[in-house]
């Protein structure tokens, strides 16, 4: 009787071993999935931050003065307006 629970027991213990093992390799298959997934997002997102950087240069470049001002006169037609002269007349009569 006494054997018999001995040979329950090693026989249990041999299945728990089992099964730890198995939760081992399911474990280290689940973290090398993560590891590989965190290295594609990081080549992702070095992808967006660069593709990003190019979108906020041609926004910028797009929208500066110059650009603007050579889409008004191409597309529009429109003239730069030149300045008014201003002619200041000096009257020497009245400087004694």
């Amino acid at each position: 009787m006494k054997k018999n629970f001995q040979y329950y027991i090693a026989f249990l213990l041999l299945l728990f071993l089992c099964f730890l093992c198995l939760e081992q390799i399911k474990t280290s298959f689940e973290i090398n999935r993560l590891n590989s997934n965190q290295q594609n997002l990081i080549i992702e997102y070095e992808s967006f931050k660069d593709r990003n950087i190019k979108l906020l240069t041609q926004f910028y470049s797009n929208n500066s003065p110059a650009t603007i001002e050579k889409k008004a006169i191409e597309n529009l037609g429109m003239i730069k307006k030149k300045p008014k002269k201003v002619i200041k007349i000096v009257n020497k009569k009245n400087e004694k």
